[in-house]
């Protein structure tokens, strides 16, 4: 009877998991994920052709290929990454709970363990990143897995799973390295002894080097092979990887990464719990009042989830590109863990620990369906989504593009994109020459391919096509203006500009509301002028704007300066 209530409460989260995402098994992700997917595309079809393992700049050499062997079985088939990715988050979720069994190993915490497990499955980012795919969601395993590890000095298995995060993404290498280095100083602060035999006693870590060792020959194959080419993903500009690694600093970057670590989705909440036991913890010791006793935990274990939790924050906040919450994923996990390491030592009865960590379960049940933190929404603003709000996740630090696009992948609201998109396209595309027009920066990686008879996005090549897409009013070099268009007014990229140009060269239509739940989209039809309106200047280059060269929009007062360009990571 003892493990009948744990095994229920983690049924019960397996249950809900596949609740929230069985219903986006036709789901075609969207911007960065978009391009994720299609690496697995691309590997299925060349049949695994080193190349094209290589996805968008990233060694994802293991992470692409096993996402591609199951699309062997049918290309293009998004329910396929979606097992995929399930199937990664459970063995995440079966390392954290081994994790926190191993830290408090002793009778009475399996109920709490269990209600703590849940609320790591059912984080709302990591179930978007089911949906949406990721190369951090394998790094998130990758790092759990390696925490359990390196406690169980199980090194051979530890080598293992660091190959495959560091063939996972650049991130999964540099916290295996930390992880190792944590473990490495940890082995040697607590193996008594001289010097030398604190030294002999790393000999049985020497099989946890091979991956370091891959990865050096992997960059210097590539460096040979491919000159001129850099081996990993890299901004393009900016101070080198190691001046970003040893520089601190302060800043609005700095500040958004912190808000998503430990605010966004109510972790305010187990953030709390940490600064509280810091503060209990401080007062004890001002006072001079002993520690208070722990039973039934693994102080070793404990003491070794605090400092890798740590030291994996410390690497993930000295490389920031943009706010999206999937890079900081792995720091998420060990946090949690930590957390409840500090309800615990707060003292609470395990009735109050177990009321705490279920109402926080259920919290972030709502808040993979809805945007409903408080804090959250104080924090960081919100645009008007139909008659939801979502988090303005681009407003701390202002980046690109707009209110965001996979910075809105905190919670699987963000897949209502794709299905108002959806059917925006069943309803009013007709033919291949229609263009599809959408906001400034609306256009990365949204609306890549249609299915030819469902007019459907697709991530499959077989009667399918690339539709003329446009971003702002500006066309691809070498495309003619079409004779008509689909201007789609999406609202994390609001665009006061594009539309009053287009009316320059087009008639528009009237706005057509498509809704569904609540989420509402404007859409508008546009169609060529005919006549002397025909004769509108069409000015060539990189790209072709479609209103004519004398015409000028003056943009709204305060309107900001277009954003730099892009960046993928």
């Amino acid at each position: 009877m003892k493990t009948l209530a744990p095994r229920a409460i983690l049924a019960v989260a397996g249950v809900i998991a596949v609740a929230l995402l069985a219903p986006h098994g036709d789901f075609v992700p969207l911007w960065d994920g978009w391009a994720y997917a299609e690496c697995a595309v691309d590997v299925a079809t060349n049949r695994f052709a080193l190349y094209f393992l290589r996805c968008y700049g990233h060694p994802a050499y293991i992470y692409s290929g096993l996402l591609a062997v199951v699309q062997l079985l049918d290309v293009g088939n998004p329910v396929l990454l979606l097992l995929v990715n399930a199937l990664v988050l459970a063995a995440a979720t079966a390392g954290f709970h081994r994790l926190m069994r191993r830290a408090f190993p002793g009778e009475g915490y399996e109920a709490e363990i269990a209600l703590l497990t849940a609320a790591f499955l059912l984080q709302p980012q990591f179930l978007a990143s089911v949906v949406q795919p990721a190369l951090d969601l394998p790094v998130l395993a990758g790092t759990v897995w390696c925490t359990v590890l390196i406690i169980e000095r199980r090194w051979f298995w530890c080598a293992a799973v660091g190959t495959a995060m560091a063939f996972s993404k650049e991130t999964g290498f540099l916290l295996y390295t930390v992880l190792l280095a944590c473990g490495v100083l940890w082995l040697l602060a607590r193996t008594p002894g001289t010097l030398p035999a604190r030294v002999r006693a790393l000999l049985p870590v020497a099989p946890t080097v091979a991956p370091m060792v891959a990865y050096a020959g992997y960059v210097l194959a590539f460096r040979i092979v491919r000159p001129g080419q850099a081996p990993v993903w890299e901004v393009g500009h900016g101070p080198s990887p190691i001046v970003q690694l040893l520089t601190p600093r302060l800043d609005a970057e700095v500040a958004s990464y912190l808000a998503l670590l430990f605010v966004l989705n109510f972790a305010w909440i187990p953030s709390v719990w940490i600064v509280a036991d810091a503060a209990a913890t401080v007062l004890r010791r001002v006072s001079g009042r002993a520690a208070r006793p722990l039973a039934g935990v693994d102080r070793v274990a404990i003491g070794f989830l605090a400092f890798a939790a740590v030291a994996t924050l410390i690497a993930l906040t000295r490389f920031i590109t943009f706010s999206n919450v999937r890079y900081l994923m792995a720091g998420t996990g060990l946090v949690l863990g930590v957390a409840y390491v500090a309800l615990v030592r707060l003292g609470l009865r395990p009735g109050a620990r177990r009321i705490a960590l279920g109402m926080y379960v259920m919290l972030l049940v709502a808040s993979a369906l809805r945007t409903v933190d408080p804090v959250s929404r104080r924090l960081w603003g919100t645009f008007q989504f139909g008659s939801h709000r979502l988090l303005d996740m681009t407003s701390i630090t202002g980046e690109c593009c707009g209110k965001g696009r996979d910075q809105l992948v905190y919670s699987l609201e963000f897949t209502r994109f794709h299905e108002l998109t959806d059917t925006v396209l069943t309803t009013l595309m007709r033919d291949t020459a229609t263009a599809i027009a959408l906001p400034r920066y609306g256009n990365y990686l949204f609306v890549e391919r249609l299915d030819r008879t469902t007019w459907r996005r697709t991530l499959r090549r077989r009667d399918a096509f690339r539709p003329i897409t446009m971003a702002g009013p500006f066309m691809p070099k070498g495309v003619e203006p079409p004779r008509s268009m689909i201007y789609i007014a999406m609202p994390n990229a609001k665009d006061p500009v594009t539309l009053p140009l287009l009316a320059h060269g087009y008639v528009v239509g009237p706005a057509q509301r498509f809704e569904s739940d609540g989420y509402a989209v404007s859409v508008y039809r546009l169609e060529k002028r005919s006549g002397d309106e025909e004769a509108a200047s069409v000015t060539r280059g990189d790209r072709v704007d479609v209103v004519p060269a004398a015409a000028s929009v003056t943009a709204a007062p305060g309107t900001a300066p277009a954003n730099r360009p892009p960046r993928r990571r």
